[in-house]
């Protein structure tokens, strides 16, 4: 399977623009950074409650956008009419950086590391 056809796939894109219109936003965290942030607020004495573990909050537009800028060999659509371009919702891990966590990936490591897996899979071409 090419990546255009996975991102012009209208069951995940549907799925994708249902998960904004109920959360307000796209919100990325690399499986790496989520199994350190457990065992950082494990081990912090000071750290108590809930945290939130977000890296990177988006929209479904801003993610083509961005996919498509990363990646042109897979020419990702940008075009969703009138879906809303921007996140309603931030979804801060201010508590978690204040407790002195870091993330060590951002949105260009998660998908170029999901993009170098899925082709090494044969997923995309």
């Amino acid at each position: 399977m090419e990546f255009q056809h996975f991102a012009g796939n209208d069951f995940l894109i549907n799925a994708l623009k249902g998960m904004q219109m109920l959360s307000g936003s796209i919100s990325i965290t690399h499986v790496e950074d989520v199994c350190r942030a457990h065992v950082f607020v494990a081990e912090k004495e000071s750290a108590s409650g809930r945290y939130i573990c977000c890296a990177v909050n988006s929209s479904v537009t801003e993610l083509a956008t961005f996919l498509h800028k990363r990646y042109p060999e897979f020419k990702v659509s940008t075009d969703f009419g009138d879906f809303p371009s921007k996140a309603k919702l931030i979804i801060s891990s201010e508590k978690l950086i204040n407790e002195g966590f870091s993330f060590k990936f951002g949105i260009e490591e998660i998908y170029d590391q999901t993009v170098e897996y899925l082709k090494g899979k044969g997923l995309l071409h």
